[in-house]
C-alpha cells in the first residue's frame, strides 16, 4: 500500500505540477520557485511534496527504493484528485525519484525536468549529502536548543550554511528539539538510491525529459550531458549556479521552466 505524502498546494489550474526536493530536504525548499511560477502559470496547480522519510511525510518502510518513493508521489497526487498525467520537477534526489516514476508508471507522467542530477549511478565521493547524514547520525536524538545541534555540526566540519540546512529537520518538543527524520532509515536507503542506473528512463523515450544543471556543480558531468542530449533530452547549463539552481539562479531557472528562455 502506498503512503500518502505531506503536500502543500499552490494554484488551482487543471495541469498538476509536482515539485520534488533533494535528500534531507522538504517540499518547502522549492516553495519560492513554485510561488513565482504559479503567478506566471494560472493553468497549473503546484504540489510541493515531502518525499517519504522526509519532512512531515511518513517514514520509509524497510527495503524502500526510488520506485517506492515514486509510487508514493503518484498515489498522493491521485488521492488529491489529480487524475491526468503529471509534470514532475525534481531537484537532486527528487529528480531521481521522478525518473524512477517514468520507469514504473510512464502513463502517469506527462514530462520530467531534473535539476542538477544525473541518471547515472553516483559515486560516493560525488554525493554531498552523505557526509551531512553521517554527521547527523553522530548526534543525540534530543538537545535542549537548536544552537547545541548547530555547534556540534560545525565542530564536525559542516559549513554554517549546511548546518542550518540540516537543522530544518528539527522539531520543537516539551523537552527541547529532536529530529523529525529517521536518520538510520535514511542511511539505509541512501546507498540504494545512489546505486540506481536510471538511463532507461531517458533513453527509452517513454516520457519527455529535460535537465537543468549547475555550471559549478559536478553532479551532471559533461559526458552525461552529451549522452542525455543524444537521447533527445534537452540540457540547459546555468553557468553561475552550483547544485542548488533554485537558490543560486532562481530567475534564470524560472525563465527556463516557464518557457521564457530558450533551452540550449
Amino acid at each position: 500500500m502506498n503512503e500518502m505524502l505531506a503536500t502543500q498546494t499552490l494554484g488551482s489550474g487543471p495541469t498538476p505540477v509536482v515539485l520534488l526536493h533533494g535528500f534531507l530536504g522538504s517540499g518547502r525548499n522549492l516553495y519560492s520557485l513554485a510561488r513565482k511560477w504559479s503567478e506566471l502559470a494560472p493553468d497549473r496547480t503546484f504540489l510541493l511534496m515531502d518525499l517519504g522519510g522526509h519532512g512531515a511525510s511518513p517514514p520509509l518502510p524497510p527495503g524502500s527504493d526510488l520506485t517506492t518513493m515514486a509510487k508514493d508521489v503518484i498515489a498522493t497526487a491521485r488521492a488529491q484528485g489529480h487524475q491526468g498525467p503529471l509534470e514532475l520537477v525534481g531537484h537532486s534526489l527528487g529528480g531521481r525519484v521522478a525518473l524512477a516514476g517514468a520507469l514504473a508508471d510512464p502513463a502517469s507522467i506527462r514530462s520530467i525536468t531534473i535539476l542538477d542530477i544525473t541518471p547515472s549511478p553516483i559515486p560516493d565521493e560525488e554525493w554531498g549529502s552523505g557526509p551531512v547524514l553521517d554527521r547527523l547520525r553522530e548526534l543525540p536524538e534530543v538537545a535542549p536548543d537548536r544552537a547545541t545541534f548547530r555547534d556540534r555540526l560545525i565542530e564536525r566540519g559542516l559549513s554554517t550554511w549546511l548546518a542550518d540546512w540540516a537543522l530544518m529537520n528539527l522539531i520543537r518538543t516539551d523537552n527541547g528539539y529532536r529530529w523529525r527524520i529517521d536518520r538510520e532509515a535514511l542511511a539505509e536507503v541512501h546507498e540504494r538510491v545512489n546505486r540506481a542506473d536510471l538511463w532507461p528512463a531517458i533513453e527509452n523515450g517513454a516520457v519527455p525529459v529535460r535537465c537543468v544543471r549547475g555550471g559549478k556543480s559536478r553532479y551532471v558531468p559533461d559526458e552525461d550531458a552529451r549522452r542525455m542530449e543524444a537521447a533527445g533530452c534537452k540540457v540547459a547549463t546555468l553557468e553561475d549556479a552550483g547544485h542548488y539552481p533554485h537558490v543560486d539562479q532562481p530567475q534564470k531557472l524560472l525563465d527556463l521552466l516557464a518557457g521564457d528562455a530558450p533551452w540550449q
